[in-house]
């Protein structure tokens, strides 16, 4: 029988040795090789290195934080803060693998509250770049100066420098030019560069950014107090200027942000952020239920702009999932799914019976700059004595003005155009209303409130559908089949590793359901709440309320559009159809004198 032995080979690996033979299979990295593929974790561009190292100026309590970079971050990048820095023992073990000051025993691990914690940056990014730092407490009369290149440290130097740190970071991916081959463009490193800048600069309106490249200022947010400034800094004033600010708070969970009301959207989801505890997250969970929390406000294709902001306690969030620490994990997941959701479907809901969020497209038209001062049409330019003017054929206050209750019931009605359209006089100014969009929401919502105060009606497929699962989402689907079965999905055990479906909500149309079984298994196991099913039931009752209300060129009496106000009035969300095309546009007196030039 062959004997085998463990024995120390150069302190770097340990051979499995057979007698009269030697084989190496299993080796300890070097820690230069262990330090690169850890610096893979964190750094994969430029814009890691920008985001880890403003992380931990932020976390040093600094109020300004400069970022300038040369070449999209290639050539260098430099952070330099005034925070409360650090001495020259703090120096030189701060380019130390597993050295951090965020973390003093192992409870800590459970409850961080700092955006930094892992203490593999600063070492990791100075694995593939030459890095130095300069450091001075505030308490200091000089700084210290520490160089690392490839990995090798020289010790902390004396050297001047105001109080704070400034991290200095050149040619990234110098020694290891593989790495440095999968850079996208110029273009692209710099605008995630941006981003990262962006994402910190929205949780931190208090702290002052300055980013500049190649000694052009790109970007320079000022301190402010409130959030909204902030907004209008980084996501330009056209979009902030339309989101509506929204709260919710239960127990020790609280949550507030911003958020675009329809008909504002996009065609992706670029202007979605989601914020932790003040740390960026891109979290399924949440994204999840701000979708949908806009179900059918929204157009197939587009999404919103949402800036949302979660506290809850350190300890019922796990950040020490991913590590670039994008990722996080909830203890209470579907709790907050539910919150996050129903907050920004209240928002939308009581945004939507204020018609003056709704306006013209010519709003935002940028008309030539050209002024006329306010005469009523048919005086004289120059009179000492002005007739007093015209009565108007509408009133038309500023936009400020108070919004009745029943909005919608209150309009004066002055007419129909293009067989499709009702012409009104608003509490703004002129409204149009889309007569088959509005009716439209009103049958929905009729269909919508039958469907939830009642039982789903099923029906009984005359052939069984089979559906094979894995043995995860067996035991899934054991698990919810009462959740199924309360949605109208009627399943029975079929073979080892498949259910045979049996009867489907009646509203679903005729077609293969195995797709949305897997889905809605899947949804369940992420979120514990399934939005397949729900859509697919919505948009079969937005279909049936499409084909079932007023059409296009029809000649509406009085009582017939009164009797539609009325009803808009008594519905959730009668600005936007089901399918997320508007209701209503309105005209205030501002947007009409812009458009005659009159401004």
């Amino acid at each position: 029988m062959a004997e085998f032995f463990l024995t120390p080979s150069s302190g770097l690996s340990y051979c499995l040795k057979e007698k009269g033979h030697a084989r190496v299979k299993i080796q300890v990295l070097t820690d230069e090789m262990a330090s690169r593929i850890a610096a893979g974790e964190v750094v994969e561009r430029p814009g890691s290195v920008v985001k880890e190292l403003v992380e931990n100026a932020l976390d040093a309590g600094a109020t300004e934080i400069f970022i300038a970079v040369e070449k999209s971050g290639t050539v260098l990048i430099r952070v330099s803060d005034n925070g409360e820095g650090m001495d020259p023992d703090d120096l030189a073990l701060a380019v130390e693998r597993h050295s951090t000051s965020k973390l003093k025993d192992e409870n800590d691990l459970f409850r961080i509250a700092t955006l930094g914690f892992r203490g593999e940056a600063l070492p990791s990014i100075a694995s593939v770049a030459k890095l130095e730092i300069v450091s001075r407490p505030k308490h200091a009369d000089a700084g210290y100066r520490v160089r690392v290149q490839g990995g090798k440290k020289d010790p902390p130097g004396l050297t001047a420098t105001p109080p704070g740190t400034s991290v200095e970071i050149r040619d990234i991916f110098f020694n290891t030019p593989a790495r440095r081959k999968f850079l996208k463009a110029p273009a692209t490193e710099l605008s995630h560069i941006c981003d990262a800048v962006n994402r910190q600069a929205l949780a931190f309106p208090q702290v002052h950014f300055c980013l500049i490249h190649d000694g052009r200022t790109i970007a320079d947010y000022v301190a402010v107090r409130e959030e909204q400034d902030r907004l209008g800094q980084v996501l330009g004033r056209e979009i902030a200027k339309d989101l509506v600010p929204f709260a919710f708070s239960q127990g020790e969970l609280k949550l507030h942000g911003y958020l675009s009301s329809a008909p504002s959207s996009f065609p992706n989801s670029r202007y979605f952020f989601n914020f932790v505890n003040r740390r960026y997250v891109r979290d399924r969970v949440l994204h999840h239920a701000v979708l949908q929390g806009y179900e059918t406000l929204l157009m197939k294709g587009r999404y919103p702009a949402v800036v949302l902001f979660l506290e809850l306690p350190f300890a019922d969030v796990d950040v020490n999932v991913h590590p670039a620490k994008y990722e996080v994990r909830f203890r209470r997941q579907s709790e907050i799914h539910d919150q996050v959701s129903q907050a920004i479907r209240e928002t939308l809901k009581q945004r939507a019976k204020d018609p003056t969020a709704y306006t013209a497209e010519a709003r935002s038209r940028a008309w030539p700059t050209v002024t006329d001062s306010f005469l009523p049409y048919g005086s004289p330019p120059h009179n000492d004595h002005p007739s007093p003017p015209s009565k108007q054929p509408f009133p038309m206050p500023s936009r400020m003005a108070p919004i009745p209750q029943g909005c919608f019931s209150s309009m004066e009605v002055l007419g129909q155009i293009l067989g499709c359209y009702l012409v009104c006089s608003s509490s703004q100014g002129l409204a149009l209303i889309d007569q088959h969009a509005a009716h439209e929401r009103v049958v929905f919502e009729k269909l919508r409130r039958q469907m939830s105060e009642g039982k789903v009606e099923k029906q009984s497929l005359l052939i069984p559908q089979t559906v094979e699962l894995s043995a995860g989402e067996l035991l899934l689907l054991e698990n919810q089949q009462a959740t199924l079965a309360r949605s109208g999905f009627d399943l029975e055990p079929f073979g080892p590793n498949g259910y045979a479906i049996t009867a489907v909500p009646a509203l679903l149309r005729e077609g293969d359901y195995r797709s949305i079984v897997g889905q809605m298994v899947v949804e369940l196991a992420e979120v514990e709440k399934s939005g397949a099913l729900q859509q697919q039931l919505e948009e079969r009752l937005a279909t049936i309320a499409c084909h079932s209300v007023i059409r296009a060129n029809r000649r509406l009496e009085m009582n017939e559009i009164r009797a539609l106000l009325k009803e808009l009035d008594e519905v959730d969300f009668a600005t936007q159809c089901p399918h997320g095309r508007p209701v209503l546009l309105e005209f205030s007196r501002d947007d009409l004198e812009r458009m005659f030039k009159r401004v």
